[in-house]
């Protein structure tokens, strides 16, 4: 699924080719214009930082933070392609399934299904693992946060710039 070519060149959106579905883009106010699509990672991590100035400016904190994602946020936030992604890859959203054939061996074999897509898209390969490593999901003290890592690549400068933005976009 990770190495799916995006079929739009440098799209960052929905699998519709509309715009993101994360809350982190999410107007409080109903606003669709930080959703995108954006064209280009710069795109893209512009409209986070865009949706997080205006709820500075909505709730009239000071803006020094909104300033500091301005103008650093695109130099780490760099480099990173769009990626299939499922956006909410933890314990409850896989399903093991047994085949009623045996495997080539004889021995029984599986399927690993994902379900609920409605936060999928084309985002940055860091995104899945900022997603599977939210903090209400992944807890340090279970197996899930080393056993994550087995099949989604570790991000681990990314994933903590991600989880500050969240943290301050919730107010």
């Amino acid at each position: 699924m990770r190495k799916t070519e995006c079929p739009w060149p440098d799209f960052f959106g929905g699998l519709d080719k509309g715009g993101v579905h994360h809350y982190l883009f999410y107007s409080q106010h109903g606003d669709e214009k930080f959703l995108g699509p954006f064209s280009g990672e710069p795109a893209f991590v512009a409209g986070l930082v865009s949706n997080y100035r205006a709820s500075v400016d909505r709730n009239n904190h000071p803006d020094y933070k909104a300033r500091f994602y301005e103008t650093y946020l695109a130099d780490v936030l760099q480099g990173h392609r769009p990626t299939l992604t499922h956006g909410d890859v933890q314990q409850k959203n896989i399903v093991v399934v047994e085949n009623a054939s045996p495997n080539d061996q004889g021995g029984r074999s599986f399927d690993i299904v994902l379900v609920d897509w409605e936060n999928s898209g084309w985002f940055p390969d860091f995104w899945e693992f900022f997603c599977a490593s939210y903090p209400l999901y992944f807890q340090w003290d279970e197996d899930w946060s080393w056993r994550v890592q087995e099949f989604v690549q570790v991000w681990p400068a990314e994933m903590a710039i991600m989880q500050l933005i969240d943290r301050d976009l919730g107010w």
